[in-house]
């Protein structure tokens, strides 16, 4: 996999909500603690944006404030790019519990498939013109940014911005977009060069996991569904437990 630095955008006011989305709680762990030890599998430096950096301090997690606050998820994506260190980074929504490392792992494999491919081209680009005289290098024209510039979610039909991999090459476009009050995703993303990745297409990742990876929390009756959900879950899994330590008994 490329190197890569997780960004959680955890900017918004979850006034739908009603309280702060990143703090609320599943398994005794805040959605934010969650997702960032996700992110943390497959990314050295997790990184939160946030219109507040203080928030999070009892957490322990890194934090980095939006250069443009109050101008959306744009810029918390830009935030977090800028911040990072890594060619690449992977951004997710805070309210996004169920994202699981097989998702960004399909995420990543196509970043890291690209990456490759440009690596042996540019590789062969310098063996050819060590082969011809100085003065017709010109014939082979540079490249001044990368051909992938995003790998996006894509589940049912419907694409996810806050669930993808962005290239620090996108940071240009969305500087420009956030100085003039362009600030609808998808319009930025139809000026970038974007591979979506369809749900079901990465054989590592199932169909159901990724429709539960871009479920969204918005309202508090979002939140409790997730809870008698996650409830039920355990419930299952202590009582096939109990059935299974009885068999060993018998």
């Amino acid at each position: 996999m490329v190197e890569v630095t997780g960004i959680i955008v955890a900017g918004g006011r979850s006034s739908r909500m009603g309280q702060n989305k990143a703090l609320l709680q599943f398994e005794g762990v805040t959605i934010l603690e969650r997702i960032a030890a996700v992110l943390g599998k497959v990314a050295r430096r997790v990184i939160v944006v946030t219109r507040d950096t203080q928030q999070y301090r009892e957490l322990g997690l890194e934090t980095t404030a939006d250069l443009y606050p109050g101008l959306g998820p744009l810029s918390g994506i830009h935030a977090g790019l800028s911040a990072s260190k890594t060619e690449w980074g992977i951004v997710v929504a805070c309210d996004m519990p169920f994202v699981q490392p097989e998702i960004l792992q399909a995420l990543l494999s196509h970043a890291t498939n690209w990456t490759a491919a440009q690596k042996v081209a540019s590789e062969q680009k310098h063996a050819q013109r060590e082969q011809v005289p100085f003065y017709e290098n010109d014939l082979f024209p540079q490249s001044t940014q990368p051909a992938l510039q995003a790998v996006i979610a894509s589940v049912d039909g419907r694409i996810h911005p806050l669930l993808g991999v962005y290239h620090r090459s996108v940071l240009p476009s969305a500087e420009q977009c956030l100085r003039s009050g362009s600030l609808r995703l998808i319009d930025w993303l139809n000026s970038l060069n974007v591979h979506y990745e369809r749900a079901g297409e990465w054989p590592g990742a199932s169909l159901d996991m990724w429709k539960q990876a871009v479920f969204n929390m918005n309202y508090p009756q979002d939140y409790q569904l997730i809870v008698k959900q996650l409830e039920c879950t355990e419930d299952v899994s202590r009582q096939k437990g109990i059935v299974e330590d009885e068999r060993e008994d018998m």
